[in-house]
């Protein structure tokens, strides 16, 4: 897939303005902020209707592909505290962590249905098997699309360790002689195991997802014929 996209993309290089477009828009977006200036990159670059539906499928597995990377990423959310000294507590920050760990699966699976939808708008009837796709990522990360769900419509992620950590802070918040009992430590304590617990699902997860994506990158190289053709032009 790596290499039908890098060839589709070099192929673009040779389309009228395109080149020319992109070099502007990194001076556009460096100068935003001068209103007064005259430009013509502040839209979009419009290829002719074709090319725009196979671009469009590209951009969209960009967006899918960054996910899992992005999923990874929270690894270190989770086991950094850089706030010490200000109104946010540890308690606080592994639950934000947590909804934010939940959304990117929400995240992938909309940007899996971006994607077949431009999928189904470029090559129009294919055998690609979209229902069964949607249904097993349903299926794999179910129990992230249900707190997914539950932290939107309901209330915010809690399990038992973060529910531990939040009472030890609000002891030591109202009574700070508590903090010389102990309660330090075990805040530390507490905190670090919970920590380390969901940076491990992070990495374990993000890897499920990249699995996913692989087969998703399969799948459109059977139906996408622009693809082929790029494969078969670098091979």
């Amino acid at each position: 897939m790596t290499s039908a996209i890098v060839a589709f993309m070099e192929k673009l290089d040779e389309y009228p303005g395109w080149r020319e477009w992109n070099r502007g828009k990194i001076g556009y977006t460096l100068h935003f902020d001068d209103f007064l200036r005259p430009d013509n990159h502040a839209e979009e670059f419009k290829f002719d209707e074709e090319t725009e539906k196979q671009h469009a499928v590209i951009m969209c597995y960009f967006s899918l592909f960054q996910t899992p990377a992005e999923l990874r990423d929270l690894e270190f959310y989770f086991r950094r505290f850089p706030y010490a000294g200000t109104s946010i507590t540890r308690y606080a920050h592994l639950s934000n962590c947590c909804e934010l760990y939940f959304s990117k699966f929400y995240q992938y699976k909309e940007r899996l249905k971006e994607l077949f939808d431009a999928v189904e708008n470029a090559v129009g009837k294919h055998n690609l098997a979209i229902g069964k796709f949607i249904k097993r990522l349903d299926k794999e990360f179910d129990a992230e699309m249900r707190e997914r769900h539950s932290v939107h419509h309901r209330q915010r992620f809690e399990d038992i360790e973060i529910s531990r950590l939040f009472l030890i802070e609000n002891m030591m918040l109202n009574d700070p002689a508590t903090a010389a009992k102990g309660w330090t430590e075990e805040r530390r304590h507490v905190y670090r195991k919970a920590a380390n617990a969901w940076s491990k699902r992070c990495v374990t997860q993000s890897e499920r997802l990249n699995a996913f994506t692989e087969a998703v990158a399969e799948a459109l190289l059977k139906v996408c014929p622009f693809l082929k053709s790029e494969i078969s032009n670098t091979s």
